[in-house]
């Protein structure tokens, strides 16, 4: 047994024991995740993950879209920000100004057809991408890091049949002059820090709209199937399990077709692939709640709320549901991760969004080019922010498990 806080505790509850045997479901269920140091620490990089990427443009310094590409810092390495060099050091963090490094080669013998020359520079490698995108940091010339700076504009908030457009200038870093790329550029000088921190916020977007399509349909499947049984239950659980057993890939890739042959806006493409990975993801949530009705429908509260007249779907929503409410929270959560997966496969394979959108799956796709894995190993950026965010839906998913088992205590 473990203390319940006192903000936690029901009213009149004088000690830890009566307030432990007192407290609400979800009221043990944070006392039990506050346990677990792992959730905590997890849940803490989640947060903040998930806090950059709704607040992404703000955080960026630099606009993610065509607009903001640096074309003269195409396929540039990250800039780093130092406190200390050769010419003392500074309190506030600076970087330097980059130029970019002129040809070693002369062009004029190309010009005049000597292949012996072509083959040189060809062997050489002086005619490579890499070597044509080379960079000189100018470390006389520091650029500062500034806080809470005016840049790129961006919208707050959008709602067009409202007519609302909130917008905004304001930015949480930036240097002094000219463009800061912490973690490089791409081949169109597209910044990849600004870049990976819109697509964390577009992916975990696809995944709750996938994860709530999931929900309404799970919870309308296994709840008129455990509440009617008989012939309606057959029908629907067979329809259930069709899909269960059906393997998703193909019917992703099937979709996938589908949908190219639509001519569809990146926005009405996303909302397509949502529906999709959420339709084909019901079935397990279904057949547990179903279980659970099953069980449920003839309890006497069940029995009291018939007697007092209400309705079937007042049954249903307000008795029956409820009362797996837990489980359906920690399974939903449990299941972020496994829909994020989804949906990155489905545009890792170039089946899903495409560029220009900014999503995980798109800058996973990009990062299997052997030309990037060669000589732009910083576009491996969105990997590292793909695998926390993962790992940490993972660890909390794991934490509110064991948080939500009523038997948990007994297994420590």
């Amino acid at each position: 047994m473990f203390a319940i806080p006192a903000k936690w505790r029901r009213k009149g509850a004088a000690s830890e024991e009566e307030a432990y045997y007192t407290a609400g479901q979800f009221a043990l269920i944070r006392a039990r995740f506050m346990k677990k140091t792992s959730g905590l620490i997890a849940g803490t990089i989640l947060l903040a993950l998930v806090l950059m990427g709704l607040f992404a443009p703000f955080f960026s310094p630099v606009d993610p879209t065509i607009r903001g590409a640096d074309a003269e810092y195409r396929r540039g390495a990250p800039q780093a920000l130092n406190f200390c060099d050769e010419n003392g050091c500074s309190l506030r963090p600076f970087s330097y100004t980059y130029s970019k490094e002129k040809p070693k080669f002369d062009l004029s013998a190309l010009a005049g057809g000597d292949l012996n020359a072509l083959d040189q520079l060809t062997s050489s490698g002086a005619l490579s991408a890499s070597s044509q995108n080379k960079f000189i940091e100018d470390r006389e010339q520091r650029r500062y890091l500034q806080f809470f700076v005016r840049g790129w504009e961006y919208s707050l908030l959008e709602i067009g049949w409202l007519g609302i457009d909130l917008r905004s200038d304001l930015h949480l870093f930036g240097v002094e002059q000219g463009k800061l790329h912490l973690m490089g550029t791409d081949e169109d000088g597209k910044d990849v820090f600004s870049r990976t921190l819109h697509a964390v916020w577009v992916t975990i977007s696809i995944a709750i709209v996938a994860l709530i399509v999931k929900l309404f349909t799970s919870l309308l499947v296994g709840g008129v199937s455990g509440y009617f049984g008989g012939r309606v239950d057959a029908v629907l659980m067979s329809f259930t399990e069709a899909v269960r057993v059906i393997p998703p890939i193909p019917i992703y890739l099937a979709c996938a077709v589908a949908l190219s042959q639509i001519d569809l806006t990146p926005v009405q493409r996303y909302f397509a692939i949502a529906l999709v990975i959420g339709a084909l993801d019901f079935a397990t949530l279904g057949r547990r709640l179903r279980t659970h009705i099953l069980v449920e429908r003839n309890q006497d509260y069940v029995l009291a709320a018939q007697l007092s007249g209400a309705s079937t779907g007042r049954i249903i929503w307000r008795h029956l549901v409820p009362s797996f409410s837990s489980y359906i929270i920690v399974d939903t959560l449990i299941n972020f991760p496994y829909v994020i997966l989804a949906e990155t496969s489905l545009s890792f394979l170039g089946l899903g969004l495409t560029e220009p959108v900014n999503s995980l799956g798109v800058l996973l796709q990009k990062a299997q080019d052997p030309d990037i894995q060669q000589n732009m190993v910083w576009q491996f950026f969105p990997v590292v922010v793909f695998v926390a965010l993962i790992m940490a839906f993972v660890f909390v998913g794991d934490a509110l498990r064991d948080a939500a088992d009523p038997y948990s205590e007994r297994n420590q």
